[in-house]
């Protein structure tokens, strides 16, 4: 029997009825990802206790022992930048490597909730692309085309995902990491207020930042994020939880914008909005088509004079430190970003971010959500050449519709798929709240699961 498909509630049931067990499952889901896995290259390693894991959770629901454990026995995928205690962490540059003495805190709270840790997926060196290629691993390739890329940098978890790999996965985002590939493998990805998630310190300083939930289902990503969010001792921007209880979308004000103020939005993407919130108007939803007064061009320079005075210099202070080998769009990033740095001082920076802040509250003025576009394309090839740097003479960056609610991350944004293109392609939109209101973003994002479902074709 294939377990490859089923989402976690879907698993549970199958638990509580004795179908199956966890080790059936995991043996099955190992078997899976070693058939499929050499095509993809979603997965740097099985964990060695995997096995082990499941024979616990076995033993758990054989004894009833399932109190306070509501991910007993789920497979969860974890990216290869959040530490796995006992594990080496290298976020892909291996002379970086550092053995992790304990587990990064969202992993902890997957494990404490009885989640199975089953393997640790790709990304690209230090999480700097919107593609998942590096030197240590090579390309990761999209299920839905093998030719093209599952975005990144949280590309192996997407990949994962939809490819039936697991039902849960771990992401980051940090410029739309969970979003693009959650956009391009046609699965849910959710970039969560800055804050709502606990991540690693010195990390968590960069408020840019969020450590997030992916899966293949609203109500798996929900379920998942309310695990994983919340006060962590370790951080010190951490926030209490407010588990998040989804309600009827009933009401909700709806805007709609296309290109976000001027991204070069392809036509399919533009008609598959088009069409969604056609579907929304019919539903009975009120929508109103707004569009805020900023460039492409200021986003990204805001955004690269932040990571120039941030996370640039980090990652150049680590390849020195190690004389690590690194690959050129890792080179790109931190010329690019350090030169913007050099040109634009941080006090700067916070003027430029308050001005992209307001502008974001300013459109959203009149309506409880947003709905955009994840990426301006459909797809995009798998390996990192040289342009995948520059398309259509511009920076990479632009292709991308996720970087101002970085910026302005106290809004939280979910992607979830939006249909399929005429040549087969996955598209996604981003739903964005008002800030720190994540009940609207999922109330909205499972309506169009419940009215528009999305096949996982890929998982069977």
């Amino acid at each position: 029997m294939s377990y490859s498909h089923l989402d976690v509630s879907q698993l549970l049931d199958v638990y509580r009825s004795g179908v199956a067990n966890p080790t059936e499952v995991v043996s099955s889901l190992i078997d899976r990802i070693n058939h499929l896995d050499p095509q993809l290259n979603a997965i740097t390693e099985l964990l060695d206790d995997a096995t082990s894991q499941a024979t616990a959770a076995t033993e758990a629901w054989q004894t009833g022992a399932t109190e306070g454990k509501p991910l007993l026995g789920v497979p969860v995928l974890v990216k290869e930048k959040h530490r796995i205690r006992g594990k080496v962490v290298d976020q892909a540059v291996p002379a970086t490597g550092v053995e992790s003495s304990e587990d990064h805190p969202i992993v902890a709270r997957l494990r404490q909730a009885g989640a199975i840790v089953l393997g640790r997926t790709t990304n690209p060196e230090f999480c700097a692309a919107t593609f998942t290629d590096s030197i240590a691993h090579g390309p990761t390739k999209n299920p839905w085309n093998t030719t093209c890329s599952p975005g990144g940098s949280s590309g192996g978890s997407g990949a994962a995902l939809a490819a039936g790999f697991a039902p849960l996965a771990t992401g980051s985002d940090i410029g739309g990491s969970t979003r693009i590939p959650a956009s391009l493998c046609g699965v849910v990805g959710y970039k969560a207020p800055y804050g709502v998630v606990p991540g690693d310190h010195p990390s968590t300083m960069d408020w840019y930042r969020s450590d997030s939930a992916m899966a293949r289902t609203v109500s798996d990503t929900l379920l998942m994020h309310n695990i994983i969010a919340g006060q962590h001792r370790n951080d010190p921007h951490s926030l209490p939880q407010r588990p998040i209880v989804p309600t009827r979308a009933t009401g909700k004000r709806i805007g709609i914008s296309f290109v976000l103020g001027d991204y070069n939005v392809c036509g399919v993407q533009i008609n598959a909005l088009e069409e969604l919130q056609s579907q929304l108007e019919q539903d009975g939803f009120h929508t109103t088509v707004v569009n805020p007064h900023w460039s492409t061009e200021e986003l990204i320079t805001t955004s690269l004079a932040h990571f120039g005075h941030i996370l640039a210099p980090t990652m150049a202070n680590a390849i020195e430190e190690s004389n690590a080998t690194v690959s050129d769009y890792v080179v790109e990033f931190i010329s690019a970003a350090m030169e913007h740095a050099r040109r634009i001082p941080l006090f700067k920076t916070f003027e430029m971010e308050t001005r992209i802040r307001r502008e974001i509250l300013n459109t959203m003025n009149d309506v409880d959500v947003l709905i955009t576009p994840t990426t301006c394309k459909e797809s995009y090839q798998a390996e990192a050449i040289s342009d995948s740097f520059d398309h259509d003479g511009m920076f990479y960056w632009k292709d991308y519709l996720t970087i101002a609610f970085n910026i302005a991350n106290r809004h939280p944004v979910l992607s979830v798929p939006s249909g399929v293109s005429p040549d087969g392609f996955p598209l996604g939109v981003q739903i964005v709240g008002q800030p720190y209101d994540e009940g609207s973003v999922f109330d909205i994002g499972m309506h169009l699961e419940g009215n528009r479902p999305w096949d996982h074709p890929f998982t069977r």
